[in-house]
This record gives C-alpha cells, sequence and structure tokens, in this order.
C-alpha cells in the first residue's frame, strides 16, 4: 500500500505541475513567442539577426553595450556574428527550462529534491506578496 506522504507528495507534484503550466499558458499570453520577438529583431527581413539590429532594438532599453555584446554572443551559438531563428528559439527554451529549475528549487525549503503540500502552500503565500496586484479589466 502506498504511504500517505508518498500520495501526498504525488499530489503536490500534479498541483505544481497543473500550477506551472497555467501559469505558462497565462504568461504565454502576454508575451511574445521567440519567433515574434526575433521578426522584430530581424529588422531588415534577412533571416538572421545581426549584432547591430541586435543592439539597435536592445539599447532602447538603456542595457549597456558590454552586456548586450554578453548576451548577443550566448545566443550566436555558432559564433558567425548573426542569429538564426533556430538559434534563439533554443536559447529561449533553455532559459525557460531554467527559470522551472529555479522556481521548484525555491519551492523545495528543505532540498530533498521534492515539494510537499506544504512547502508548495508557502511558495503560493509566498508569491502572492510577491507579485504586484493587477488592476481588473487589464490583463
Amino acid at each position: 500500500m502506498i504511504s500517505k506522504t508518498l500520495k501526498l507528495s504525488v499530489l503536490a507534484i500534479a498541483i505544481c505541475s497543473i500550477s506551472f503550466v497555467d501559469a505558462q499558458e497565462r504568461q504565454r499570453k502576454h508575451r511574445p513567442s521567440p519567433e515574434d520577438l526575433f521578426q522584430k529583431l530581424d529588422s531588415n527581413d534577412d533571416g538572421a539577426v545581426s549584432l547591430e539590429e541586435f543592439k539597435d532594438k536592445r539599447q532602447r532599453k538603456e542595457v549597456k553595450e558590454e552586456t548586450i555584446n554578453e548576451h548577443f554572443k550566448t545566443l550566436d551559438t555558432n559564433a558567425n556574428g548573426s542569429l538564426s531563428l533556430e538559434e534563439f528559439v533554443a536559447r529561449k527554451e533553455v532559459m525557460k527550462q531554467k527559470r522551472i529549475e529555479e522556481r521548484f528549487s525555491k519551492m523545495d525549503k528543505d532540498g530533498n529534491g521534492t515539494v510537499d503540500l506544504d512547502e508548495y502552500k508557502a511558495f503560493v503565500e509566498d508569491h502572492k506578496k510577491e507579485r504586484p496586484k493587477r488592476k481588473h479589466g487589464k490583463h
């Protein structure tokens, strides 16, 4: 017979999974896809994003040039001086996975590799406190 602790752990993981999927769906509605972002960066529509195109779009946020160069080099996995859509999408997927792993680590307060119901509840409560309130009618 499956122990009560194991059942609770499986339940907590299921709840976490559902919550993550729900959060991803909500974020997807508010954030452009990697493909859309790539198209915005590719201002000359040649199917590649040059460092100049990347800088042009990114500098509007007043980011230091060295930070932009480092970020571009990270995305340009074949080091040819331009980003393909595949490179751009692949890096975005890696970053998404990293954020999920970081969030799971925050939930796993005791560091045992699983999230129990109490850890999950504490995480949700902490997250509610950190997240700014949205005005009704705006998404």
